[in-house]
């Protein structure tokens, strides 16, 4: 199995910690794809909190549950979210937090420690700017092509919808959403895109099957 999702969690800020994050954790899941695998662990909830240091406390759970897969690590981390809740460099130090905790695995359970340093060097490259492109899919004359684009910020989730020739050039880039920082509510504009005509691509949304957002290209 590989990693499915990750969270960094703490009991006393109202889940603010995890909503902001997730714009890290989930680039990190992105960049990574499914190079480690793993024998026991799908999910790792990082609880931070006023820890001396890095403890894994569980390793699976008994039965399904409803917010965690069965197969989670569940490690304390030392963090305290109040000394960065107003500082600029928000993403890199989330960053950092998640990094040291998945290095802590790794030597602990023997994961590839150069897959982790190098998917975060990458987004460090990438000054943490998070996307996630959904399928791309060509028009019915292969001349264009179409995709939903998610940026990930702290604070805010972003839909465009995206067209490219085929030589990448973006010939249009519509806003589609914004939305709070869950992946579901972003998930409920994504249920399906199609292109209508040669010129016109759609995005539908999930509540009617009639209810698009398109663009028409000249």
């Amino acid at each position: 199995m590989h990693l499915k999702n990750i969270q960094l969690m703490s009991d006393d800020d109202h889940g603010i910690l995890t909503s902001q994050s997730l714009c890290v954790t989930e680039m990190f899941l992105w960049e990574l794809g499914k190079r480690i695998q793993t024998k026991d662990c799908e999910a790792i909830i990082l609880i931070c909190g006023s820890f001396k240091d890095y403890k894994l406390i569980s390793t699976s759970k008994e039965e399904l549950n409803m917010l965690f897969l069965k197969n989670t690590y569940e490690l304390e981390v030392p963090f305290c979210y109040s000394e960065i809740e107003n500082t600029i460099n928000k993403k890199k130090i989330l960053a950092e937090t998640l990094e040291n905790g998945m290095l802590y695995l790794c030597e602990l359970k023997k994961w590839d420690s150069q897959l982790v340093k190098a998917t975060f060097k990458k987004m460090k490259e990438k000054e943490y700017k998070a996307e996630i492109k959904g399928r791309t899919k060509l028009s019915p004359d292969k001349k264009r092509k179409a995709y939903p684009l998610i940026e990930l910020d702290l604070k805010q989730f972003t839909l465009y919808l995206v067209v490219e020739d085929n030589k990448r050039n973006i010939l249009d880039k519509k806003l589609i959403a914004e939305t709070d920082t869950y992946l579901e509510e972003i998930s409920y504009h994504l249920r399906e895109l199609k292109w209508l005509t040669d010129h016109e691509v759609a995005l539908f949304k999930r509540a009617n099957k009639t209810v698009y957002t398109s663009i028409r290209l000249s």
